[in-house]
């Protein structure tokens, strides 16, 4: 719980200024109808998104993933899936996010995604961390995702992440086993008729954005 409260204003910041590039890119956002694929409803509220939309779907894999106790919004409605097959028609959505989710999905389960994000939505931002920036985002460690992963799996133990949260070996050994950053080729592999662009801190790609 520390770890989320010092880390808060940073997530803050960086979600503000993606919910200024979303609403730059798509100004029309008011008049669609959004599918936020793994989202949360705070995405929405810290990027101020919330203001510029009328209608949101969030598709997660389980309620727990998502706190709907503090923040809601009748514009927001929260539906659970199986995380591989979406249950909506095609082209059924003018505009398909997903925020920080593909790092998350199995790798045998990537492509499947990605093919479902193109299949309902007539247009998509997917954003991703980049495997080439050397801060790992999830444990705030360096370089710790550019050992092999035998070797980072004991270097978050000393990780801000595992040290300000204190989470059990068990839990921090599942965390890192579940995220797996991914490369701009690994994007694009993805999503092979679509172009993927870089956001970038410090002249480094920070997070891989295809956007269509």
């Amino acid at each position: 719980m520390f770890f989320v409260t010092v880390n808060k204003p940073i997530i803050g910041s960086f979600r503000k200024r993606r919910g200024a590039l979303i609403l730059k890119t798509f100004p029309n956002i008011s008049d669609m109808r959004v599918l936020d694929l793994g989202g949360s409803i705070h995405f929405w509220f810290e990027s101020g998104l919330i203001d510029h939309v009328k209608q949101v779907i969030i598709y997660n894999i389980s309620a727990s993933e998502v706190d709907i106790s503090n923040q809601s919004s009748p514009k927001v409605t929260f539906k659970l899936y199986d995380g591989r097959n979406l249950p909506e028609t095609d082209a059924s959505f003018d505009l398909v996010l997903s925020n920080s989710v593909l790092e998350h999905i199995p790798l045998s389960g990537r492509m499947q995604v990605a093919k479902e994000i193109v299949r309902v939505g007539r247009r998509g931002f997917v954003q991703t961390p980049a495997f080439e920036f050397p801060l790992e985002p999830h444990f705030v460690m360096p370089f710790v995702h550019w050992f092999p992963r035998s070797i980072g799996r004991l270097l978050i133990r000393l990780s801000p992440w595992a040290l300000l949260s204190r989470h059990s070996a068990k839990v921090q050994d599942a965390y890192f086993a579940e995220v797996q950053l991914l490369t701009k080729s690994d994007v694009q592999d993805l999503f092979p008729k679509k172009r993927v662009e870089a956001e970038r801190l410090l002249g480094l790609p920070k997070a891989w954005l295809v956007i269509w």
